[in-house]
Formats: structure tokens, C-alpha cells, sequence
């Protein structure tokens, strides 16, 4: 069974009054810690979900072949967080992953038999109704708590990307047909100062420290350089749900394009996406297909998925080595640009997208046209 990884390391610890991912076990970071249990339990993809501290904390896991999303509105609490996770592993990239283990750094006791244990229950539990499987132990009324670190199948998703707030997967982890597998002391946590100075008490007594680590699984190059595309696609899509067709001519400057062509060029970075892959170079000089802009929302819309998932189509079948052959965009005989693929994706789809996407929020603050939020809420949403 394929299992995704997946480590909320966004909080705040305010009841600790400093980052608890950041504090140490035998010299190692909490947050390095957690990601290579992940990683030795043999998760890949794993996703360090970062907030708070989020610098700091990438830094923590830079040597490990982990990527990193960054959550906006962590100070929203757990739920936001796992809603951001599943959303980056729900696309055509991570098609075969069939569960995801969720788990946080803030649990000393959690060891790697028992992560393995919790997969291990995952792929032989299917007979039972799915393979969600949560660690369980004792609750503060002496009541059996099931909660993470938890494996949770590709079934629970659409569930698990609907969270907010600080609502947790604890109402999935309730269900009848969920198993559970014993955590020893699972009900302990590093919130506060006492808890940090009870733990330093007892710091290496734990069996997890005589399992010494094992080589991290390599990540392709798509999943760590381009993690970040579905995320900036999905803002470029609100962006275009809300074009004022009523406005399609307006510009707020002389040496400006009219909205309508702005908002014209967004569609062109799913195409140029799918076209850096599938091909060498882009000649300027050949004469383009004939295309009729849209006038609607809802055709933006419908051309922007269109073309977007001929991207993820593309991106499906890439490899590592295809995306380190150079790409280039030339007029003629003049070479414009000569990049390796991964460079043209990054800079001339992704960054360009975000450049032009940016000017469209200009755009729309003039006209009054309510900005949706892109990274944490917009002042329209507050």
C-alpha cells in the first residue's frame, strides 16, 4: 500500500512560549525527527506543513527529502493545516497514493514500530470497511481518545480537505469502522514548560533512540520543485471566477492592457505548461492557432481547466531526466530564451502566472470587485 506522509509542524506553541518543533531529542529537532520516522516508515510522499516559525522550521528539515508547504492561516488552527496537505496530495501526481499518515512532532512517545504498525493495520484492514486506522490511549476522563498519528484512505479526503478551523480528523477517527492501534503515554504532549522539563526528566529512555536512521527516499524533482503548482493554479482560478464581463475593456493606465486581455494571458500558462513538456522549443515566428477569447466568467473558467489539465496530464507522465533537457523560445532565428524545463516551469509558467495574476488584483480593486483571498484571507473576506 502506498501511503502518503504527512506532518503538521504549523503551531504556534503560545502555552510553551517557544517552537516546540524546534526543541531537541539527543541533539535532533523535534521536527527532523518526526519527518524521518515518516520517511523510515517508508511514507512517500512525505509534506512538513509549516506556519509559525515556518524559516526556521524549513531550515530543520532541509537536509531530508521532505517537501514543504506553507499554510496562511495556521493561526486558524489544525484543521486549516490538513486541509492544505490533502489539497497538494490530491492531484494526478499523487494518484497511486492510496492513504495518507498523518502525525505531529509534538509527541515524544511516538516511535517508528509504532507508525509501522499503524500501516501495517491500514493494508490488512481493507475487510473492515477502509483503512483508517488511529493510535489509540488514554483520554484526560480516562475514556479511550482515538486520535493522530493516523492513517487515513484516499476515501477520506473529500472530508479531510472540507476542514477549518481547528477542527481536527478526530469526528472521522470516531467512526465505528475505524481501527486503532494502542499508543503507550499518547495522551502526552509538549505543550508547556512542565510537560518540556517532565520529558528532559526522562529524555532517552525511549527504545525509538537505539533505531538509528535510515537513508530518506529520494523525491523527484516534480515533487519538490513544482509542489506549489496546484495551489498558485487554484488562486488563478478564483481570480477568473469573479472577471466583470461588464468591464472586459477597462485598463487603468495608458501603457496597460484592457482586462479582458489580461485576464486572456492567465489562460496561456496552463498551454505553455503542457507545451514546455511535450516538446523543445516554441518558435514565435510560426504562426499560432486561431483562438476566440472568451467574454464570461465562465468561459475563462471552463478554457483555464481545460488547458490545466492537459498540464497535469503532462506533468503525470514527466520524468526527472526529461526535465533537466533544455527548452527553448526563440523568434526565428533569434534565441530569446534556453532554460532546462524545470527553469521554464518555475519562472516563465509559474512565477509569470503569478506576475500578471497580481496585476488582475489591481485591476479589480479599481473596479471594486471583491479580491478573493490567495495567501490567507483578503481585506474582502476579513
Amino acid at each position: 500500500m502506498t501511503v502518503a506522509g504527512v506532518l503538521l509542524a504549523a503551531g504556534g506553541s503560545r502555552r510553551l512560549g517557544s517552537p516546540k518543533q524546534l526543541l531537541k531529542m539527543n541533539g535532533v529537532t523535534m521536527v527532523e525527527r518526526a519527518a524521518r520516522q515518516l520517511l523510515d516508515a517508508g511514507c512517500a510522499p512525505v509534506f512538513v506543513v509549516l506556519g509559525a516559525n515556518a524559516a526556521e522550521v524549513r531550515d530543520a528539515v532541509s537536509m531530508l527529502s521532505v517537501g514543504c508547504v506553507e499554510n496562511a492561516l495556521w493561526e486558524m488552527g489544525m484543521g486549516t493545516s490538513i486541509a492544505l496537505a490533502v489539497a497538494t496530495l490530491n492531484t494526478v501526481r499523487f494518484a497511486t497514493v492510496q492513504a495518507v499518515l498523518i502525525a505531529t512532532c509534538d509527541m515524544p512517545t511516538v516511535t517508528l514500530e509504532h507508525l509501522t504498525a499503524l500501516m501495517s493495520a491500514a493494508d490488512s484492514g481493507s475487510a473492515h470497511g477502509g483503512m483508517r486506522v488511529a493510535s489509540a490511549y488514554p483520554g484526560p476522563d480516562g475514556a479511550t481518545v482515538r486520535g493522530i498519528p493516523a492513517v487515513l484512505p484516499r476515501a477520506d479526503w473529500p472530508s479531510l480537505a472540507a476542514l477549518d478551523g481547528d477542527q481536527g480528523a478526530r469526528g472521522l477517527l470516531r467512526q465505528q469502522d475505524t481501527l486503532t492501534v494502542s499508543l503507550r503515554h499518547g495522551n502526552f504532549d509538549l505543550d508547556t514548560p512542565v510537560d518540556v522539563a517532565a520529558w528532559r526528566a526522562t529524555e532517552g529512555t525511549s527504545p525509538q533512540h537505539s533505531i538509528p536512521p535510515s537513508a530518506p527516499t529520494p523525491m523527484s524533482l516534480v515533487h519538490t520543485a513544482l509542489a506549489d503548482l496546484e495551489h498558485e493554479m487554484a488562486n488563478t482560478r478564483k481570480m477568473l471566477e469573479r472577471i466583470p464581463e461588464a468591464h472586459l475593456d477597462f485598463t487603468p493606465h495608458e501603457k496597460s492592457w484592457p482586462l479582458g486581455k489580461l485576464a486572456n494571458h492567465l489562460l496561456d500558462f496552463g498551454m505553455w505548461g503542457t507545451v514546455t513538456l511535450t516538446t523543445s522549443e516554441l518558435d514565435f515566428a510560426q504562426p499560432m492557432p486561431p483562438f476566440t477569447a472568451p467574454t464570461t466568467a465562465a468561459g475563462f473558467v471552463a478554457v483555464f481547466d481545460e488547458r490545466l489539465d492537459g498540464l497535469r496530464k503532462a506533468l503525470a507522465t514527466v520524468t526527472d531526466e526529461q526535465l533537466k533537457e533544455t527548452w527553448t523560445l526563440r523568434m526565428g532565428p533569434q534565441v530569446l530564451m534556453a532554460q532546462p524545463k524545470l527553469a521554464m516551469l518555475r519562472g516563465m509558467v509559474i512565477s509569470h502566472m503569478i506576475h500578471h495574476r497580481a496585476q488582475l488584483t489591481l485591476y479589480y480593486r479599481l473596479l471594486g470587485v471583491s479580491v478573493p483571498g490567495l495567501y490567507g484571507p483578503s481585506a474582502d473576506e476579513q
